[in-house]
């Protein structure tokens, strides 16, 4: 009888690899329910009536000023998704004039959302099946890559960080952040293993996806150079920036402007560093979770250094070094969310710090809850 008391006990480790991957599973599905509940359900409920953002004109692409939530898949779209469904629908446009234009989106994550409306699906309905399952492929490779490292206990914090971090939204809707964190997690940990063909492949369609895919390149090439890799490792760095120049041969072909996805930036107001740092001394909640997530995350990867990947922490810094100094930081926080290494890092403190890392998931769902709404109801998130 005590053996068979024992059993479940033991059953509660998750020792066998199905049970992981379904415990990931069902935390993925959970924590998307709260955002589908948030913007279907409670959205809707609470505005029967045209919505009054708290931004003023201009209006962001394609919002309607009588707009008032109803349950539908269109509400995935909101900000950059109209961007992208301008891109799947009509294709790419530019000219110099000071206007926003969608030649500032890269191209894989419209292309693979074309791709599926060709089957008969809504973009609306394409963009958001992609994102939402490269998202959770994105999890089952950052837990698989943990777990090879430090064990499941740390490999299941790290990837529940990934999950409830409200800016998982972004994992949901129709952004990139799921399909990027697929391919670069998928590269740094190819690369990891010493399959450099793999690394070079995913390395450079998240260039084709991000600006920051980028990063890959000095990370690759830094590590192959410092541990004395073989030349496939550094052709594999090489690599990584086909994807950039593809999009940019594009450019220059359609519009004669090869750095066409640069020059459009100016039509985003961008604010400084000096303000954001001036606002969260002030407690400015945006600016202040903008300050923590970089140099915070900066902090972490260095302390953790010896127990990270190399390739990760490596990673890490460049990413972070790119976003500091490229001058888009209106979205800082969730562009350094999508840097895997900082999931990582925060998920070996909460592995030592229990009891802090369930209240700040705990915090983590209500704000994931929240930054659904407010999203739903076209208020700027990050």
């Amino acid at each position: 009888m005590k053996k068979l008391i024992k059993q479940p006990i033991l059953f509660k480790n998750i020792n066998f690899p199905i049970n992981d991957y379904l415990f990931i599973i069902l935390m993925w599905l959970v924590s998307r329910l709260v955002i589908i509940i948030a913007m279907q359900v409670v959205a809707p409920l609470m505005h029967t009536s045209p919505v009054h953002p708290y931004w003023q004109p201009p209006y962001p692409l394609d919002y309607n000023p009588g707009f008032f939530p109803q349950p539908g898949w269109e509400l995935f779209s909101h900000w950059d998704g109209k961007w992208y469904r301008k891109i799947a629908v009509e294709g790419y446009s530019y000219a110099r004039d000071g206007n926003q234009y969608p030649i500032a989106f890269y191209p894989l994550f419209p292309l693979i959302s074309r791709g599926l409306m060709v089957l008969g699906l809504p973009f609306e309905v394409a963009g958001t099946l992609v994102n939402n399952f490269a998202f959770l492929g994105a999890l089952l490779l950052l837990y698989s890559w943990v777990k090879e490292r430090h064990g499941s206990y740390v490999a299941k914090w790290s990837t529940a960080v990934m999950i409830w971090c409200p800016f998982s939204l972004y994992g949901t809707v129709i952004y990139t952040e799921g399909l990027f964190l697929l391919l670069t997690t998928a590269a740094l940990r190819a690369f990891d293993n010493r399959q450099y063909v793999w690394a070079a492949i995913c390395g450079a369609l998240a260039s084709a996806t991000r600006a920051t895919g980028i990063t890959l390149l000095p990370t690759f090439i830094l590590l192959a150079w410092q541990e004395k890799k073989p030349l496939s490792a550094y052709l594999a760095g090489f690599c990584v920036p086909l994807g950039l120049i593809s999009f940019s041969v594009y450019c220059a072909i359609a519009f004669k402007d090869p750095l066409a996805f640069v020059h459009i930036q100016k039509a985003w107001a961008q604010p400084s560093w000096w303000e954001i740092l001036t606002d969260a001394i002030a407690v400015g909640k945006d600016s202040l979770i903008k300050v923590v997530m970089v140099f915070g995350g900066g902090y972490m990867l260095w302390y953790f250094r010896h127990q990270l990947s190399k390739t990760a922490v490596t990673y890490g810094f460049c990413s972070l070094l790119l976003i500091i100094f490229s001058g888009a930081l209106m979205s800082v926080s969730r562009y350094a969310y999508g840097i895997v290494s900082l999931s990582w890092a925060l998920g070996l403190v909460f592995s030592r710090h229990n009891r802090w890392g369930y209240a700040i998931l705990t915090w983590f769902a209500i704000s994931l809850y929240t930054y659904a709404f407010n999203f739903s109801i076209w208020n700027w998130v990050a």
